[in-house]
């Protein structure tokens, strides 16, 4: 189980990153840079200051996440899952993750620029964002099978009984699935929450797994029942996992499905309305083509129209010049012969 804690501190930056930088405490493998490089993770922080001029106030936050000295976890797994969280809830943040190996139970710090990289914005903290962060962890922690920390005062009670089914069921140990009707009905309710945009294609979903849903105004809590008869509430579902399944969380939830499918539909109409009119531009183009060509080929005939009359007339010419010529050539004919005559007259 991993415990998250906000560290004040009035260290400089500069101090506070040697320290967790330590050759003693740390090594190599086991520190990373988000967005920045360990080697370099003070000038790349100031120099993000600089040039949205915010080098006054607040400069960092840091946090630790330790995990209890009894926590079946090597180091490589424990940074791995803290640099996942401050990936996670530090999106466009410059942070430095070491994991520290000095003490019995091992933790690893957080140091996070005050200024976001990407935007300028300065980073704003709270108790609620701190709840958040323990959220996160808790979720990070679930999906690696390691045991999470039960809502309480601060985060300092643990419940090994609840989590251990869950975690057996996660990790499959010794040999074979461990089946755990609370997490299969929790992985339901969530399948059927990312596509119902209301209490009634929820309760169908629901019904598609397996599960009966007893969903009544009167009643305060949901009722989730399996095929074989075992029973598990929304509220203890909530519990167990920090997820919101209250009737108000749910209803939530279908409000923005169904407003996400709204934004869809219409999203594919002007995709389809685009289409169209490509396609019609397309065939109007086609149509162009087809009418430039047939342009082309009616000249094309009448070109050659012209041409066979061209040369019809040019052979007509042609006869009636040879016509003549035979005409001239007979003409002569007969005058040659008739002056012949008029010697043998004489």
């Amino acid at each position: 189980m991993a415990i998250i804690k906000a560290v004040s501190s009035r260290a400089s930056l500069g101090n506070v990153i040697n320290y967790v930088s330590k050759t003693e405490k740390t090594e190599e493998k086991l520190l990373s840079g988000i967005n920045c490089s360990p080697q370099t993770a003070i000038d790349e922080m100031k120099t993000t200051k600089m040039m949205y001029n915010k080098m006054d106030k607040r400069q960092y936050y840091h946090f630790v996440q330790s995990f209890d000295p009894k926590e079946e976890i090597t180091l490589d797994e424990a940074h791995k899952i803290a640099k996942e969280l401050a990936e996670q809830r530090f999106k466009g943040y410059e942070v430095l993750v070491a994991t520290h190996k000095d003490t019995e139970h091992i933790h690893s710090h957080f140091v996070v620029n005050s200024v976001n990289m990407e935007t300028g914005y300065k980073l704003h903290w709270s108790k609620h964002e701190l709840a958040k962060m323990k959220s996160m962890s808790d979720d990070i922690c679930l999906e690696y099978g390691k045991n999470i920390c039960e809502k309480g005062q601060g985060v300092s009670t643990y419940s090994l009984k609840r989590y251990k089914p869950l975690e057996k069921a996660i990790t499959k140990r010794e040999g074979a699935a461990y089946k755990s009707y609370v997490l299969d009905c929790y992985v339901a309710v969530r399948k059927s929450l990312k596509v119902a945009t209301n209490k009634k294609e929820f309760i169908e979903k629901m019904s598609e797994q397996g599960y009966t849903t007893t969903w009544k105004d009167t009643r305060k809590y949901i009722t989730f029942t399996d095929e074989n008869g075992k029973k598990i509430r929304n509220s203890n579902l909530s519990k167990t996992f920090k997820d919101d399944f209250s009737k108000e969380g749910l209803e939530n939830g279908f409000k923005i499905n169904h407003r996400n499918r709204s934004i869809g539909e219409r999203i594919d109409r002007i995709i389809e309305r685009e289409e169209t009119r490509t396609n019609n531009q397309k065939e109007r183009q086609a149509n162009q083509i087809d009418g430039i060509g047939s342009f082309l080929n009616l000249i094309r005939t009448e070109r050659r129209n012209d041409d066979a009359t061209l040369r019809k007339q040019e052979i007509e010419a042609q006869d009636r010049a040879n016509a003549r010529a035979r005409q001239i050539r007979k003409a002569r004919q007969e005058e040659r012969e008739r002056g012949r005559g008029y010697d043998l007259d004489r």
